[in-house]
């Protein structure tokens, strides 16, 4: 089983049982997170060569994550010993029974009722060997500037939402390149696609999340889209598009929400900067070029007194 067949499997377990919560499933789940374990538990050998901040043994880095596909495997077993809760995922519809259909006919005083037809998915056949295509087959790392922080302004490791949501948004990033502004107005709204109230309110100052209620969610939109793109900045060996597209998207974010993303991206920018020491050298190189860029677009206009 290669890397890229666990990686689909993987993200295709939680969108199945999000549809459909069946004994069945969650049986036929836990059997295939049994089989993958053996390939995303196990360290891959190239992981030292795209980790973002290498390091000699015993130094402490300034945040330590394995693979992808390693980080979604434990949140899958986690959510597994919960019970599949899925709270990120929202739910469009509950299916109904026949046996419910019957008893609100009967209530409704009529005895025939009209049952949705039931449709078998088609068989899906993977090839194997999986070609992984002209790019060599890297490890993908998880990347954030904000996880597994005193405040949680995204969603932590340890929550299989991480991983779900910043696979969709790096697929939508990576997906709409030709079309700067469509991406950057998608994930000014992101926070529309996933279950009501998983997020924090849009343009939520970062110091009033210390106030919040240990129930309500402190998670930033903002600060998810921030850490989506430059996940794909600072992605090893190479990103997947040319970096000036990554870069002329924060500057549309910043044009489209200027008092959202603003705050977000400058302590995305501090936290970059003290990191510059442990970072790898093309990351160094990578942010130096982004922020120069950055910069130009807005008259160089920076608090400089500051620094």
């Amino acid at each position: 089983m290669g890397i890229e067949l666990v990686k689909i499997i993987l993200f295709t377990i939680p969108y199945l049982l999000a549809s459909s919560n069946h004994i069945s499933l969650q049986q036929r789940a836990s059997e295939l997170l049994e089989k993958t374990d053996i390939v995303a538990s196990a360290p891959h050998v190239l992981e030292a060569l795209v980790d973002p901040y290498p390091s000699r043994e015993g130094e402490e880095k300034p945040m330590a994550f394995g693979s992808l596909i390693g980080l979604l495997q434990r949140q899958l077993q986690t959510e597994a010993a919960s019970g599949w809760k899925l709270t990120c995922i929202p739910r469009v519809f509950e299916p109904r029974s026949k046996a419910t259909d019957a008893a609100d006919g009967e209530a409704n005083g009529s005895a025939e009722t009209s049952v949705a037809p039931q449709h078998d998915f088609p068989t899906i056949n993977i090839p194997s060997p999986v070609n992984p295509g002209p790019k060599p087959l890297f490890p993908e790392i998880f990347f954030s500037l904000y996880a597994d922080q005193e405040i949680e302004s995204v969603p932590p490791t340890s929550t299989v939402a991480a991983s779900l949501v910043r696979d969709a948004l790096a697929d939508t990033i990576n997906i709409l390149n030709f079309n700067r502004n469509a991406a950057a107005k998608i994930l000014t709204q992101m926070d529309n696609f996933w279950t009501p109230g998983v997020f924090a309110r849009r343009e939520t100052a970062f110091d009033k999340l210390r106030d919040f209620s240990s129930d309500a969610s402190t998670w930033k939109p903002e600060d998810i889209s921030v850490d989506a793109i430059f996940s794909q900045i600072c992605r090893l060996p190479a990103s997947e598009h040319r970096l000036v597209y990554y870069h002329s998207l924060i500057t549309e974010l910043c044009k489209i929400s200027p008092a959202a993303v603003a705050p977000s991206l400058g302590r995305a920018i501090r936290f970059l900067f003290r990191s510059l020491e442990s970072m790898d050298m093309e990351l160094t190189y990578r942010f130096m070029d982004w922020f120069a860029h950055h910069l130009s677009n807005f008259e160089f206009r920076w608090k400089w007194g500051e620094w």
